[in-house]
């Protein structure tokens, strides 16, 4: 039925559309036998298949054995290889050239692994065991400590940060290759007599030494390594400053000492060794988080250790204890 609009234009009304009886009784007889379809004990078992074989060919897609997928991320990656070696990035037909290279590897690799070739390498059981301690070592860093950690850290360890003593000291030697160890010692006790206080070297007075006279604020560990563990090494840290004393033995021979001056070890301020302290304290940290989260992953296995006519289990965690299988 027309209208006539307020411009004089004419419109057409169009009545809806009534659906037709036979074509709705049509889809109604199609719905009502799909519903039967699908409560059909067949038609879910067909289903259920068809779903199993599409996840089925989905996860062969990914983890078939012979199925090699280079990815964008993994040509970068080896683009980036290549730029750090030779300062530039791959040309086509190199890069090319590094794409098949890292196939033909890959195949060589999966092969490797079904054939289990690595199972009883030590040098591949060595590398995944590195592996696994970075993994845990990313995955606990610890935080970055704050003042008063260190402080606290740095005063439980104060030893290990203080200033060594030191001693400046000059030395007489005398060789027992000449006439033995007693004449040695012998003209080491002659030539002591001899020195005045006021006279603080004499290397004239011995025999030749091979290595120096004078030594400048040397530390207990620098002495014991040039001297050994020896009477004349522990004469530096005791013998009193200002005069000779002696004769005192190492390993070379006999020698007289002189102590110029002497430092006593000192605590130096948390402010001058503050990085030491952070680095000491971070690592430690580490060690601990590693230590628990090995502890915890060790506490799904079980280690049993079989001998001679007994066998002994417990925990694989550091604190388990064996006990008898």
């Amino acid at each position: 039925m027309g209208s006539v609009m307020a411009d004089g234009s004419n419109t057409v009304t169009e009545a809806p559309s009534r659906p037709r009886p036979g074509r709705a009784r049509g889809l109604s007889r199609a719905s009502d036998r799909l519903r039967k379809i699908a409560a059909e004990p067949l038609a879910h078992f067909v289903a259920a298949g068809f779903v199993l074989f599409v996840a089925g060919t989905l996860y062969q897609r990914q983890t078939d054995q012979h199925r090699i997928v280079i990815t964008p991320a993994h040509v970068a990656q080896l683009e980036n290889q290549y730029a750090l070696q030779f300062g530039g990035k791959p040309d086509p037909q190199t890069l090319d050239a590094l794409i098949k290279r890292d196939v033909h590897d890959e195949i060589l690799f999966r092969q490797g692994e079904a054939l289990k070739l690595g199972q009883d390498d030590e040098i591949v059981r060595r590398r995944i065991v590195q592996k696994m301690q970075f993994l845990i070592q990313d995955l606990n860093a610890p935080g970055e400590p704050t003042d008063a950690q260190l402080r606290t850290y740095y005063d439980a360890h104060a030893a290990h940060y203080a200033t060594p003593p030191r001693a400046t000291f000059s030395h007489v030697y005398f060789s027992s290759e000449k006439g033995g160890d007693v004449a040695a010692q012998a003209r080491a006790a002659a030539v002591l007599k001899t020195l005045s206080n006021a006279t603080t070297r004499a290397p004239n007075l011995g025999d030749p030494f091979p290595d120096l006279y004078d030594f400048a604020t040397y530390e207990p560990e620098q002495i014991y390594r040039l001297f050994g563990h020896t009477p004349f090494a522990e004469a530096v840290e005791t013998s009193p400053v200002g005069r000779w004393a002696g004769p005192f033995k190492s390993g070379y021979g006999w020698h007289l000492l002189y102590i110029d001056a002497r430092e006593t070890g000192a605590k130096p301020p948390l402010s001058r060794v503050r990085d030491a302290v952070r680095a000491d304290f971070l690592q430690d940290a580490q060690d601990a988080t590693n230590q628990a989260a090995f502890d915890t992953l060790a506490r799904d296995y079980r280690v049993v250790r079989r001998g001679q006519g007994s066998s002994k289990s417990g925990s694989a965690s550091s604190s388990g204890q064996a006990a008898d299988d």
